[in-house]
């Protein structure tokens, strides 16, 4: 068993996609597929059902995550403490974004890190937001910025903004006019989702549940530019964060139209490690991130929220 197989084997568990695993992993599928494939022969017992729409784990497969998921704990302790016994290796930040948020922030972070007169090396890193919590537990990463993330062991989480998503729709549809929509008008759109697992997705699900709405998905395609092309040719709508879409709304050829009675929202957190030692540039490189946090609160997707800590775990 390798440790690669079992980080793997994490990952499309908590994704619930083995394509969208191998691109979040930069492996092609069939590799993906094999190294799940041997770690199920090696233990003897199926992991994974495979289904239309997705992936979810056996009560065998429940078992190992969990035990997975401690030894790649302990392996990021070990790799951290090793590192002090090397007083001369190269000290380095990393910086955790999700999709949409690395669309309007690791440009500009990453010119303004490249402005700092630091010997450390600052890596920006692109993950979906439950997967971030648990890497910046691990060690992998030093910051972070993701959406409505689980309290767990390891770090701190502090709320700082509220997004809204929106109803991103095309010039052709019978939506396609600017202005916000009630989440009433949501249960006559045709809908593309990239994931059955996605957060936004769950968000809409259980908004148009409460209200007892129908919600007609058309389309599940992981890939967002066949997405966006859907939306474009006036064939289905979507629900997105505004980041995702940012470009070609600036550009006129998608509308982004916020919702109302009620909005759909999410609470964006900054996590940090705790009970770490941090690097010696951690504090100067909070209060750049801490500033980009400001800055975006002037996006009309963002607003701040009163500041909160989750107990660190």
């Amino acid at each position: 068993m390798r440790i690669r197989q079992i980080e793997s084997f994490v990952s499309v568990c908590e994704i619930g996609s083995i394509t969208q695993a191998a691109a979040a992993l930069n492996i092609v599928q069939p590799a993906l597929g094999a190294q799940i494939n041997a770690l199920e022969q090696e233990l003897g017992v199926q992991l994974l059902e495979r289904g239309p729409r997705g992936t979810t784990t056996t009560p065998a497969g429940q078992y190992f995550l969990e035990e997975a998921k401690e030894i790649l704990d302990r392996l990021a302790t070990i790799r951290r403490t090793i590192k002090q016994f090397d007083p001369a290796q190269e000290e380095h930040i990393s910086i955790g974004l999700t999709s949409s948020l690395s669309a309007l922030l690791a440009g500009p972070l990453a010119q303004e890190f490249g402005r700092q007169n630091w010997s450390a090396k600052v890596q920006i890193v692109e993950e979906m937001s439950h997967l971030l919590g648990e890497r910046v537990a691990r060690g992998d990463l030093d910051f972070a910025l993701a959406f409505n993330v689980e309290p767990r062991k390891g770090i701190k989480q502090t709320a700082v903004l509220r997004e809204s998503v929106f109803f991103i729709t095309g010039r052709k549809s019978e939506f396609g006019q600017d202005g916000p929509i009630n989440l009433i008008e949501l249960a006559k759109a045709t809908f593309v989702i990239p994931t059955e697992k996605g957060q936004i997705i769950n968000l809409l699900r259980h908004a148009m549940e409460f209200f007892h709405l129908p919600l007609k998905v058309a389309y599940q395609i992981e890939s967002m530019d066949a997405i966006k092309g859907l939306i474009l040719e006036g064939n289905a709508c979507a629900v997105l964060p505004y980041g995702t879409v940012a470009r070609e709304v600036e550009a006129g050829t998608l509308i982004a139209r916020r919702i109302v009675n009620p909005p759909l929202v999410r609470t964006l957190y900054l996590i940090q490690p705790s009970g770490r030692p941090k690097p010696a540039h951690a504090g100067s490189a909070l209060h750049i991130i801490q500033g980009f946090i400001s800055h975006l609160a002037k996006n009309e997707a963002f607003e701040i929220v009163e500041q909160e800590v989750a107990p660190a775990v």
